[in-house]
């Protein structure tokens, strides 16, 4: 009785179903260590906190002085936002890269989780010295450096995670 049905496996047969072994993706678990779910939790409570704050930027700025806003209508606080932008994209391209370099990414996105307390804390100081300004009177230029001073660090906020780092 012969085993005509029973196909023989070479020498490279093994070789090619090894190769074959080697070209498959990683199962997930597997690229799922500690030091990546870390990292993956960090970006995503740092782009939680971006996104929170640049919601709240148009909707504080637009409610009135008297509920806690600034009371800026949508062509001022599109105007405040293009500054943003500009500033964003100036901070990102010279200065971002540099303190990376010099600080590490650890420290930078640790700069950028803190910058966020800074971006929250300047509503209400906002709206504090607008407040004040009100009852004395004269431009708002101290509350103008604060949106300033915010803006910038919604600039920090991001060099946690930017592309030019």
């Amino acid at each position: 009785m012969t085993n005509s049905h029973v196909i023989e496996e070479g020498p490279g047969d093994a070789l090619d179903q090894r190769l074959d072994d080697a070209q498959k993706p990683l199962p997930l678990r597997s690229v799922l260590t500690r030091p990546v779910l870390i990292s993956i939790g960090n970006y995503a409570v740092l782009a939680l906190l971006e996104t929170a704050s640049l919601s709240l930027v148009p909707l504080v700025w637009s409610t009135s002085v008297e509920f806690g806003g600034l009371d800026y209508s949508p062509a001022s606080i599109g105007l405040w936002m293009s500054v943003y932008g500009f500033i964003d994209g100036i901070f990102q391209f010279t200065l971002a890269p540099q303190i990376l370099g010099r600080f590490g990414a650890r420290h930078a996105f640790m700069i950028g989780v803190t910058a966020c307390a800074v971006v929250y804390t300047m509503f209400p100081s906002e709206n504090l010295v607008l407040r004040m300004r009100q009852t004395v009177g004269g431009p708002n230029v101290v509350v103008w450096l604060l949106i300033l001073l915010q803006l910038f660090f919604l600039s920090v906020q991001r060099m946690g995670y930017s592309e030019f780092c």
